[in-house]
């Protein structure tokens, strides 16, 4: 079975990377893709190694059919899909919005922290939310799909688990996340924070990240009792995400965690548990891979987990494409894979 699919916000980073993983995909036809600032260019002009959608010219969605579009991903900006364009599109359309907009089931925190007006209150809950690996029998029945955000991506994944099956508890966890500058888009706000970031280094954001309501909302399904502190920080790189993971040791070590994330992991090709030295950002770079790293502290005061991932894959497009596979009953590794040996 072949999809029919169309983008909204093609020439953003990750609805550029999204291309590339739709250009190599066996069972996906590209059929119409949007954007405000490139309507009018053609794909092969923009983005000369897309082979398979040279054809394609960035369009304007109110002039599009849609009527034979089996899914929609939207890579526009928080607040642009839902206050614009969701109630003008079929209903029957299945949808992955790599936006926040639908993340959150709380309006409140929404309008909170990304500071937006939500429209479209009674459409949040049909919205699944996206992490592939904890998700996956919703993520399978579902229509609608909020891909998670980077950072939380990074977070959830190693944590969920151990709260989960009840190894971490009532306790506090100190969480401090790198990334790379690609996740702040390629609007024109964001260029002077690129020259800023030039041989530079600092954290942002750490009395209120909007990723802070998100992380929250979902350990909250598993254990009101664990709280944290998040704390942000933008690197001089492309790409890429590491997030440290600090855990009280009083009841648990590093070899428990280790040996609690192999089992609840070990089917996952994405999720890779590392032994010798802590993984590096060039390890994930470009790739759907999740690489992490346990340890105990040399006081044995603190577990310490290290997180890497690619934002712009795993963190964002990558498992947009992956929620797409289980969505559609396609392979999961379907172009991941394939893209990560290129």
């Amino acid at each position: 079975m072949n999809i029919n699919v169309c983008v909204f916000g093609v020439s953003g980073f990750t609805g550029a990377k999204l291309l590339y993983f739709l250009n190599q995909h066996t069972k996906v036809k590209l059929k119409g893709v949007f954007g405000k600032s490139t309507e009018g260019s053609s794909l092969k002009k923009i983005y000369p190694e897309l082979d398979k959608f040279q054809d394609l010219i960035i369009s304007d969605y109110k002039k599009f059919d849609f009527k034979n579009i089996d899914l929609i991903f939207s890579c526009l900006p928080h607040g642009e899909f839902q206050k614009e364009i969701f109630n003008k599109l079929d209903p029957k359309i299945a949808i992955i919005d790599l936006s926040g907009d639908f993340r959150l089931k709380n309006t409140g925190d929404y309008e909170l922290f990304y500071e937006k007006k939500h429209v479209l209150k009674n459409k949040k809950n049909k919205f699944v939310y996206g992490l592939s690996e904890l998700n996956r029998e919703e993520i399978v029945n579902s229509k609608y799909i909020a891909n998670p955000g980077c950072y939380p991506t990074s977070i959830l994944i190693p944590i969920l688990p151990l709260i989960k099956t009840k190894l971490l508890k009532n306790c506090h966890l100190i969480i401090n996340s790198k990334s790379g500058y690609s996740g702040a888009g390629r609007k024109p706000k964001n260029r002077n924070l690129f020259k800023e970031l030039e041989n530079n280094f600092f954290s942002y954001n750490v009395d209120k990240h909007k990723h802070f309501a998100e992380i929250n909302q979902e350990i909250k399904r598993y254990n009101k009792n664990v709280t944290f502190t998040f704390i942000p920080h933008i690197l001089p790189i492309f790409s890429g995400i590491q997030s440290n993971i600090f855990l009280d040791a009083k009841n648990i070590s590093a070899s428990t965690v280790v040996n609690e994330l192999k089992a609840y992991f070990k089917k996952e090709p994405f999720i890779k548990i590392t032994s010798g030295e802590p993984p590096k950002l060039s390890d994930v770079q470009n790739t759907n891979n999740i690489l992490i790293k346990v340890f105990d502290d040399f006081l044995k005061k603190k577990v310490i987990i290290i997180s890497c991932l690619d934002n712009l894959v795993k963190g964002a497009a990558g498992q947009a494409i992956q929620n797409m596979n289980l969505m559609f009953g396609f392979k999961q590794t379907t172009s991941l894979i394939d893209y990560e040996k290129k």
